[in-house]
Order: C-alpha cells, then sequence, then structure tokens
C-alpha cells in the first residue's frame, strides 16, 4: 500500500496544549496566548487604551 494512503487513514493526534498559567521567570503565558489571539489592528487598540490609561493616571497624580 502507499504511503500517503497509510497517512490518509491515520487519525491526526490534536496538538498538545501547554495549560501553565506562568513561566518558570514567572511571566504570565495566558496574557501572551490571549494576545496573540487578536488580530494585528486589535493588539494596536489594545495598547492605545493602555497608553490612554497610562496617561490619564499620569495626569491625575500631578492634580492631586
Amino acid at each position: 500500500m502507499p504511503k500517503n494512503v497509510i497517512m490518509r487513514t491515520q487519525k491526526k493526534k490534536p496538538p498538545v496544549q501547554n495549560s501553565r498559567s506562568h513561566s518558570e521567570d514567572g511571566i504570565d503565558l495566558t496574557l501572551i496566548r490571549w494576545m496573540l489571539s487578536l488580530t494585528p489592528a486589535q493588539r494596536l487598540q489594545v495598547l492605545q487604551q493602555n497608553v490612554s490609561s497610562l496617561t490619564r493616571l499620569r495626569n491625575a497624580k500631578h492634580h492631586v
């Protein structure tokens, strides 16, 4: 039997997912996975929102 026929009949195993939430260095892997699940435009929107939040916090600090 040709190899390509064997390959088609074999069931593909689902990819093994790394379910760890943090790396050994303490990095939050869930945030990295979440960010990578976004489109580039969505990533940019999230980052722009973060910059806006930091700007508001910085400005609020000067008004206290």
